[in-house]
């Protein structure tokens, strides 16, 4: 009679049995699936972010050669032809002892035609090592003169673009060219205007398959003449592509707020790290003392029940209105202004609930043993804090620590709340010194519309992503040379 009753229960358990793997199955696929998404989201992020950053290199060869860079463009109908206008060469540069100025136009780097900024990196980075043929238009006034516009007064329109003046030793006097000359066209791009008329001229060449002459079609009295002038200008100039000069470069040089090329952290990593110097002077102690007194002194009343749940709540407030509470009580009520103190002070206040939870799950992970060991021999409760149980729990403390403050060097909202500024082109040197960190900075390059902002802005993110593995290999050191075995 009892086969019967126990042939149910056995296969119940077989059903409960079954059904406990496939939650098992279930779990462990989404574990997986979770685990793979995570992985291939991170490399695209990562080859996303390298591919952008790669371009840094060209970049800080051109920026170190004397060149910086703006885009221009001619205007013909419904159509644009962009060019490279050389807007500032640096002084005792490559660049100027080849005879390059500012306001020259560069269309040409290894033979290859550039009409835009990025094509010029993108031919540096490509090009082999060695001196790299260059080619580039000087500036209206050394390649032809002054020009002088005929304006008809009714209209308000240019009827006839002239030369005004022949600059000795130009292009256009070894062309053959004569003051009062009309210009008429280059190859075939009307001249318009007395800037348009370098411009069509630029582009012709930039045009050109290799380098080679410009027909200048003009009038001379009567008479319609095509000239053969020679505008392009080459030289041999020396690009440094280093990778490890390029760092250099990047890290200790300032924001340019014209050029991509010229600009670099160190503001940003200054700024950073005194805030976070400072942040971590004010919150770790407050932070790990807390914890101590709540798991080792405080009597467990409705009162202490109470400021544990308020300092876990505290923990998960959006880093947000710490920068609200910031700008209004540092900044203002305690007139610190919005420089590095008040910063560090309100990014302290971020992370002190992350320090004290982490630095009580620490203490809290220590066995009561050792405590009664302790306090068996006669040791007070400092005594047992100071010498036993700190030392056990500092792996955690330091741990806990450190990834706080990884995450606080990342912040950007409560920093540009308070007034953290997105260009500063000096070191902070006081505490109320206008600063600027990492992610600002970012935030800032990626916002800009200029051509080569979202390539360093890339690389910044790089430098941001080495700063934090780097604090997260040394909590990982420290957990490992600190720790103890009970």
């Amino acid at each position: 009679m009892s086969a019967p009753a126990t042939q149910p229960s056995e296969q119940a358990f077989r059903r409960r049995l079954r059904w406990r793997h496939g939650k098992s199955k279930l779990f462990a696929s989404l574990t997986i699936t979770a685990t793979l998404v995570g992985l291939a989201t991170l490399a695209a992020l990562l080859v996303n972010v390298f591919t952008n950053a790669r371009l840094l290199i060209a970049m800080n060869a051109t920026a170190e050669a004397g060149f910086a860079f703006s885009l221009r463009s001619l205007e013909r109908g419904h159509d644009l032809f962009p060019y490279i206008r050389i807007s500032q060469v640096t002084e005792g540069s490559s660049a100027e002892q080849l005879g390059v100025r500012s306001g020259d136009a560069l269309i040409r780097m290894g033979f290859h035609a550039v009409a835009k900024i990025s094509d010029a990196w993108a031919t540096v980075e490509q090009i082999p090592e060695g001196p790299t043929p260059i080619g580039w238009v000087a500036g209206a006034e050394r390649l032809l003169g002054d020009l002088r516009a005929e304006i008809d007064p009714e209209t308000s329109r240019v009827t006839a673009v002239l030369l005004d003046y022949l600059t000795p030793g130009s292009a256009a006097e070894r062309a053959g060219l004569q003051v009062n000359d009309i210009l008429r066209k280059a190859d075939d791009f009307p001249i318009q205007g007395t800037r348009q008329a370098w411009e069509a001229i630029v582009i012709a060449a930039q045009q050109k398959p290799t380098p080679s002459s410009v027909i200048l079609e003009i009038q001379r009295g009567e008479q319609i003449l095509h000239i053969a002038l020679e505008a392009e200008q080459q030289a041999q100039i020396p690009l440094n592509r280093s990778f490890w000069h390029t760092l250099w470069f990047f890290i200790t040089e300032y924001e340019s707020p014209r050029f991509a090329e010229l600009s670099g952290l160190r503001s940003a990593i200054l700024g950073s790290f005194y805030v976070i110097g400072l942040m971590a002077l004010f919150s770790v102690p407050l932070g790990v003392g807390a914890a101590i007194y709540l798991e080792e002194y405080a009597r467990r009343t409705w009162l202490t029940g109470l400021i544990q749940v308020l300092i876990s709540n505290l923990a998960g407030v959006p880093s947000v209105i710490y920068g609200i509470i910031g700008l209004e009580i540092f900044a203002r009520a305690f007139a610190l202004e919005r420089g590095v103190l008040a910063g560090a002070l309100t990014m302290a206040l971020l992370i002190l609930p992350v320090v004290i939870i982490a630095s009580r799950e620490a203490l809290r992970a220590i066995p009561d043993s050792i405590r009664q060991a302790a306090y068996a021999v006669g040791a007070t409760r400092w005594q047992v804090v100071r010498h036993h149980v700190l030392p056990y729990a500092a792996p955690g403390i330091f741990t806990g620590v450190v990834l706080s403050l990884s995450r606080a060097i990342g912040e950007a909202a409560p920093l540009i709340l308070l007034g953290a500024f997105q260009y500063v082109a000096f070191d902070p040197k006081g505490l109320k010194d206008p600063f600027t960190v990492l992610p600002i900075q970012i935030f800032t390059w990626v916002g800009m519309p200029q051509e080569g902002r979202a390539n360093i802005a890339a690389a910044a993110i790089l430098v941001l992503l080495v700063i934090l593995l780097l604090m997260n290999a040394l909590a990982i050191f420290l957990r490992i040379k600190f720790q103890k075995r009970w």
